[in-house]
């Protein structure tokens, strides 16, 4: 077993993201990191008491090499003898209908298919192939956006039945051992586009940040992004507690007693409103700017604010939430 797979292993471990028995299914894009995610799992597995049942793959219909990187995945999966399950979807028809922005949307239709896609191959888990280099890339660009902490924790190792074992990975780690095995994989040439702020930190950014300190910087920002993750854990098993302490009931809807709220700290405070607005907000965004409105509203500077999915009102001492029909960007 090489260090890459003991690095994998160990990070399967430390987060129980494959309990013995479990059944995964890989989300397959033809990427060096789901190829490498896949044959990986593959190689664990057979002393890792969890099975890969499948693959799947989404294609989005958003590129010019679409069908070739859907052609590239069903050969791929005939190769390593296992089943794959492909959907295509009109991810700009989605977004226009729902109001999103085309990453939102795409991201919606993506793992709605592979939850779908898991159960039909009869998968528990689901592995997606982020890794240690698209964890720098996320908090660098949440920084430059002013995110909090539960921003700054970056990409979480499980959300749900999803997983992500390649997060201590580098992707050159992932393309040395690619190559050694004498595997290919697919370049998605939208990568190289510089317009989009995630690759103008990658191609740009990192780069630079790698020049000043004279080494790579990745492993250290995913690391400051594990230990905010950590931090914001506490905060968050906090936040729960104070959620029932202020839970409240309104002719109109779900409420929170507006007292108990402006009696918690302002972290504390921050955390029940977001979660708040991420139970209620039917899968959309929340970010900051939405907590923050909802802040200036207990404040007494509006009446109601319209949020991704629903709408907050201050009413006789309760910030009363009601849903909305349509949804808010």
């Amino acid at each position: 077993m090489t260090s890459l797979h003991q690095q994998i292993r160990r990070t399967i471990r430390r987060h129980g993201l494959l309990p013995p028995g479990a059944k995964v299914v890989v989300g397959l894009s033809g990427g060096s990191d789901s190829i490498g995610l896949t044959r990986l799992l593959l190689e664990l597995a057979e002393h890792g008491g969890f099975t890969v049942a499948g693959v799947a793959h989404l294609n989005h219909g958003l590129r010019p090499s679409a069908a070739r990187d859907e052609a590239f995945c069903h050969e791929f999966a005939r190769r390593v003898s296992l089943p794959i399950i492909i959907e295509a979807a009109d991810v700009r028809a989605f977004g226009a209908a729902h109001r999103l922005s085309l990453e939102d949307a795409a991201r919606r239709l993506r793992y709605s298919f592979l939850e779908r896609a898991a159960s039909a191959l009869g998968g528990d888990r689901i592995a997606v192939g982020h890794t240690q280099d698209d964890q720098a890339e996320t908090l660098l660009l949440k920084l430059i956006r002013g995110a909090g902490l539960t921003g700054l924790a970056g990409i979480y190792p499980r959300r749900d039945s999803v997983i992500r074992p390649l997060l201590d990975v580098s992707r050159a780690e992932l393309r040395g051992y690619l190559s050694a095995a004498g595997e290919t994989w697919i370049d998605d040439e939208s990568n190289d586009d510089v317009s989009n702020p995630r690759n103008r930190i990658r191609h740009n950014v990192i780069p630079e940040l790698n020049r000043a300190a004279g080494a790579p910087t990745s492993p250290a920002i995913a690391r400051a992004a594990a230990l905010a993750r950590e931090d914001g854990d506490w905060l968050d098993e906090l936040a729960r507690e104070q959620m029932t302490v202020a839970a409240a009931s309104a002719d109109e809807g779900p409420a929170l007693d507006a007292r108990a709220l402006a009696a918690m700290p302002r972290p504390l405070l921050r955390r029940v409103l977001l979660e708040t607005l991420r139970q209620h907000g039917g899968g959309r965004e929340i970010g900051l700017e939405h907590v923050e409105s909802v802040l200036a509203l207990l404040g007494g500077l509006e009446g109601g604010v319209d949020l991704p999915g629903c709408r907050m009102e201050l009413r006789r001492g309760k910030l009363v939430l009601l849903h909305q029909a349509v949804p808010v960007r």
